[in-house]
Formats: structure tokens, C-alpha cells, sequence
């Protein structure tokens, strides 16, 4: 005779089984929900945490391990393109050139086509090495590589570097090392209120928006907006010189010397700015005033202690 197995359906035992598997899971979701990190929940005005995408190593060292004749990658900070390069020379910076005719092309498109002394961070890949760099955008001087479409070399700086012409470390050139670094906002947190000035209109005349946002007080998106259209208007922009305004630390008038989009002529402007010292990340760049600059007219008269470009030349 055979055996066979009877199931008897009970619905109350099957509804008391799902509520009891409901709380499980529920129960689990809530430990989870506390034991995994946190996600990163912005604040009003605040910005995601810097990624650092370079080792912050100084000139001597990258010296010893990016010799000359050594082959290595420039990749872009902003759009993640890369191409090869060769180092040639250079004494407190490393001279290099595009080892082709195709890395120079990927070079000129990371540029926006058009050959420039603007500053771009970017990493810098040496064997297993990742090393947080800037570079330029202009062929100058001598170069031997040939059939690279590319006349003369390039410059790519390092934490330290200096220009060698004048022999000075060059700010632009910093600021986007810190950028590649993740360090940009650990930097200006620890500068004096001139000095942040200074980094502010270095980022405009650099066209790196994202880096002059960082330097303002709890910027609001008309802010924002207001400095994406001041970059589309200024071409160059040097301060010359920074004074206190009524003998304290909050007022300051700026000297500056300006070359607007479609215009020859470089204008001398005065503005008066206001800063504000905050408990976490030092001088904060108040951006009331700013809005002077879209005034073409000179209002005072400046004597000018350089053009522009001259302490980038490296030759």
C-alpha cells in the first residue's frame, strides 16, 4: 500500500509565518541601516569632499623617479583624457613633449583646440605611480621628437616647482596641483585674507570657475551664475596689488589689470572687497562687489608690474 503525504492548508499558520518573515526583515534592514557608512548628505552651500587623484609629491622627488628620456601619462583632472609624454629637460620642472602626432591631437582637444598658457591639473602616471601635477598648453622652445605635430616642448609642474625663468614657484600652477591633490580647500584655509584674493582672480584669469567658487562665503547659485558669466567676459585678469580698506582685516581694495573678450585694450580697475573669517575654513571671499568688474570702463590708473605670461615663459 502506498504513502502518501497530506498538506493541509491553514491560512492563520501561513498569515502568522509572513508577519513573523516580515519582521525579520525588517529587523535586518535596521541593523544594516546602522552599521553601513553614511552617505555623504550635503548642507546648504557645501560641496563634496575633494578626491584626491595624485600623490602630493615634491620636485626633488618626482626629479629622481621622472628622469629624462622616461615615457610617461598625462591624464586630465576635468575631462579623464589622457596621452603619452616624453621628458626632455628641464631643471625645477619637467620639460616634456607628446611622444605622437595622436597624443598631440588628444593634448589640443583637452584644450578646447586652440594652444594656450592656461593651467590644467592633472595626474601624472610614472610606472605605478600616480603623482598630482599641472601642466600648460603651449608649445615653446626647442624640441627633438619628430613627426609629433608638436613645436618645441611643454611644462608640467609638481608640488615645489618653480618657473625657470624668474626662478619662483608659479600660483596657477599650484593651485591646480592642489586641485589634482585633493588638497585645494586645506590649502586656502590656512592663508591670509590678501593671499585668498589672490587665489580667487588667479582661478578666474585660469577660466577654473569650480576652483574661485571655493574661495567664497556660502556662495548662493546667483553667485554662482554671476561668476560662470564673469569668466565668459574677462580674457585676463592680474591683480597687482592688495591693500587694507579702514584698518581692518574684512576690507580690502584690489589693483587689478583686466583684458576683456574682444577688446585690445587692458583696463585698470579698483575694486573694494570684502572678506570674512570663518571657524573651519579660514578667509572667506564675500562676493558683493565683484560685480564692478563687469564695468569696462578704467577707474584708476595702475603701473603695471608685468604683462601677462611673463612668469610662465620657461626658457
Amino acid at each position: 500500500m502506498k504513502k502518501s503525504l497530506v498538506f493541509i492548508f491553514r491560512p492563520k499558520r501561513v498569515f502568522k509565518l509572513l508577519i513573523v518573515i516580515a519582521c525579520i526583515v525588517t529587523i535586518l534592514n535596521v541593523i544594516w541601516d546602522n552599521l553601513r557608512p553614511g552617505e555623504f548628505q550635503p548642507m546648504p552651500h557645501s560641496e563634496p569632499p575633494e578626491i584626491a587623484r595624485g600623490e602630493y609629491l615634491g620636485w626633488e622627488e618626482v626629479d629622481q623617479m621622472f628622469r629624462r628620456y622616461t615615457n610617461a601619462r598625462v591624464v586630465d583632472v576635468d575631462t579623464g583624457l589622457s596621452f603619452a609624454v616624453q621628458r626632455r629637460g628641464g631643471t625645477y620642472h619637467a620639460d616634456v613633449q607628446p611622444l605622437t602626432s595622436k597624443d598631440t591631437a588628444i593634448m589640443k582637444i583637452i584644450y578646447d583646440g586652440e594652444w594656450t598658457w592656461r593651467r590644467k591639473a592633472v595626474v601624472v602616471e610614472v610606472g605605478d605611480r600616480r603623482i598630482a601635477a599641472s601642466m600648460n598648453g603651449m608649445p615653446h622652445g626647442s624640441g627633438a621628437i619628430r613627426g609629433n605635430d608638436f613645436r618645441g616642448h611643454f611644462c608640467i609642474h609638481f608640488r615645489d616647482s618653480k618657473v625657470h625663468q624668474s626662478g619662483k614657484e608659479n600660483l596657477a600652477h599650484q593651485m591646480m596641483i592642489w586641485k589634482s591633490a585633493g588638497k585645494f580647500r586645506e590649502m586656502v584655509a590656512t592663508m591670509r585674507p590678501e593671499e585668498v584674493i589672490e587665489v580667487f582672480f588667479t582661478a578666474i584669469d585660469q577660466q577654473s570657475v569650480d576652483l574661485a567658487i571655493k574661495t567664497l562665503d556660502n556662495p548662493s547659485n546667483k553667485e554662482m551664475d554671476f561668476l560662470k558669466l564673469l569668466d565668459s567676459e574677462i580674457e585676463r585678469i592680474k591683480v597687482q596689488r592688495i591693500r587694507q580698506s579702514g584698518g581692518n582685516f574684512s576690507n580690502y581694495l584690489t589693483y587689478l589689470t583686466l583684458r576683456y573678450r574682444d577688446d585690445s585694450k587692458d583696463v585698470e580697475k579698483r575694486i573694494e572687497l570684502r572678506m570674512n573669517e570663518t571657524p573651519d575654513e579660514g578667509w572667506k571671499l564675500q562676493g558683493d562687489g565683484l560685480e564692478q568688474l563687469m564695468d569696462r570702463k578704467a577707474s584708476v590708473e595702475v603701473l603695471l608690474e608685468g604683462t601677462f605670461d611673463d612668469d610662465d615663459h620657461c626658457d
